[in-house]
């Protein structure tokens, strides 16, 4: 009898292993060492931005890896074994994107995606300010960075995101080894961390209860209480005649919700307007104006 449990046990096991949907695996990232622009001049007012221009790219790759591993949505490589492998094999930098070394490159990481960055400008400064009405005087700190970011699928080589980003941070009277150079980096790459997610992890219904809609997104800075979301079903595919390309999906919004809660992992939502939300829809977050139709109310007194 016990040996026929342990045999029935098993069995079960094996059933639920097989029948566990082949997109649980978490895809594979590699973020590739960021390039500097030539002409990029760093302004050093009172150690805002301390070190080399190679320090401040190594900060930046660094950052940006931690902030990848905490969404827990993706297995990243180290940077050492990155690093390595292109010194090894003498990848150049115009090999990272090109169609036919990306795929060699994902072959030897073991990449489903790469991640490439160039700073176009880095510069900061500090400055002692006077307080209004006052003979004191503060130290403020500025920073700002310019950038480009892509996002490549290492099997195709395609480039599946491309963006630049402008990022600027303040600080005022910083103590002891906090400065402002810190904060841009983080925030930096806090910006390029939700770009990269809702890329490769487009923003989706997760569950519906009732009203209440749970997107499958947490704390990563991609949505805050009081903002405004569309909710789309997706219909056909629709495909490029010519090369065969899949370009995405017709679209058609349901309806709009306003975000009230973001917890660790995902996101609390209320649908605002009539119309069926289910789970896997696609969410898009609307302009900070984006408009929600409240309905009308009934007018006040008996209804016969």
């Amino acid at each position: 009898m016990r040996l026929s449990l342990r045999l029935a046990g098993a069995f079960a096991l094996a059933a639920s292993l097989l029948s566990a949907p082949l997109w649980a695996a978490r895809p594979t990232i590699a973020v590739l060492p960021f390039s500097i622009d030539k002409d990029v001049v760093i302004t050093d007012g009172r150690h805002v931005l301390v070190g080399t221009i190679e320090d401040q790219t190594s900060l930046l790759s660094n950052e940006l890896i931690h902030q990848l591993v905490a969404t827990r949505k993706f297995d990243v490589l180290e940077r050492a074994r990155v690093d390595d492998l292109l010194k090894e094999k003498e990848f150049q930098e115009s090999d990272y994107a090109s169609p036919e070394e990306a795929p060699k490159i994902a072959r030897l990481l073991g990449a489903d995606y790469f991640v490439l960055g160039r700073i176009e400008d880095l510069a900061g400064k500090s400055e002692a300010k006077s307080m209004p009405y006052s003979t004191r005087t503060y130290v403020q700190q500025e920073a700002q960075i310019d950038l480009y970011l892509r996002v490549i699928d290492a099997r195709t080589g395609r480039i599946v995101a491309a963006e630049k980003f402008s990022s600027e941070a303040k600080l005022r009277d910083p103590k002891g080894t906090n400065n402002v150079g810190k904060k841009l980096i983080t925030q930096a790459a806090q910006e390029m961390v939700s770009r990269i997610v809702g890329t490769v992890y487009p923003l989706r219904v997760a569950k519906v209860e009732g009203k209440t809609l749970y997107i499958n997104r947490g704390n990563d800075g991609t949505l805050k209480a009081g903002d405004v979301l569309a909710v789309y079903s997706q219909g056909d595919a629709i495909v490029d005649q010519d090369t065969g390309e899949a370009l995405g999906n017709t679209e058609s919004e349901v309806g709009r919700a306003i975000v009230t809660t973001v917890e660790a992992r995902f996101t609390k939502a209320d649908l605002q307007e009539a119309g069926e939300a289910r789970q896997g829809m696609l969410v898009k977050k609307l302009a900070a104006d984006a408009k929600v139709a409240v309905p009308a109310e009934l007018p006040a007194g008996p209804r016969w």
